[in-house]
């Protein structure tokens, strides 16, 4: 088994990551073979398992980033100046269904398959750990709404967990129905936003 310091170990790495990204984006997940991925970064096969235990790990570890940039990109639109209205929050859930359908990568994780294999193969911890993460933005956006007064003094982790399982709902759309699930998920928004925002005065909210 080779060597290798820690700037090559880095560099191999990286380049699972992004050869990895590139055919999970273009393939699939599940058309991808561990082969595939280690012809495109130059490794032997061997090597692989030196930094994964399958390609369902790396591609996890992927789909974490991607989720990482964008919750950044929507807490900075979003949760970075002036307290939310219920018009804005109803606008950050439909930013954030509609970036999970846009983004050839996530979009992914509509495939029943691909989920039942992602949770059959990533450790427990693992994945309480990734919906950890979750909690670690939101909670203090919450917290500090709630000081403020524009969210509804409702338990914080509840409310979390609220906005998350609204974005697993929309990995059912399938169960759902094509037909019905755009103004099924709309009307999720309205109550959503409309049990959780206070709306003030709007001379209020200008000060």
């Amino acid at each position: 088994m080779p060597r290798f310091n820690e700037q090559e170990k880095a560099k191999i790495r990286l380049d699972l990551q992004q050869k990895g990204k590139h055919l999970f984006s273009v393939f699939g997940l599940k058309k991808t073979s561990i082969a595939d991925l280690t012809k495109a970064a130059g490794i032997a096969q061997g090597t692989f398992y030196l930094f994964y235990s399958s390609k369902e790990e790396l591609y996890f570890e992927l789909v974490e980033q991607e989720e990482e940039a964008i919750r950044g990109q929507l807490g900075e639109a979003y949760f970075s100046g002036a307290p939310l209205t219920r018009e804005s929050f109803k606008q950050f859930l439909r930013d954030s269904l509609e970036t999970m359908e846009c983004n050839p990568f996530l979009r992914q994780l509509y495939d029943e398959e691909l989920m039942e294999a992602l949770f059959r193969k990533l450790p427990a911890d693992k994945l309480e750990t990734h919906f950890a993460k979750d909690a670690d933005d939101l909670l203090p956006v919450i917290q500090e709404g709630q000081r403020e007064g524009w969210i509804r003094s409702r338990d914080p982790e509840a409310i979390v967990s609220l906005i998350r399982s609204f974005i697993l709902l929309s990995l059912q759309k399938h169960l759902i129905g094509s037909e019905r699930y755009r103004e099924t998920m709309e009307l999720f928004i309205d109550l959503i936003a409309d049990g959780l925002i206070i709306e003030r005065p709007s001379e209020e909210v200008e000060k």
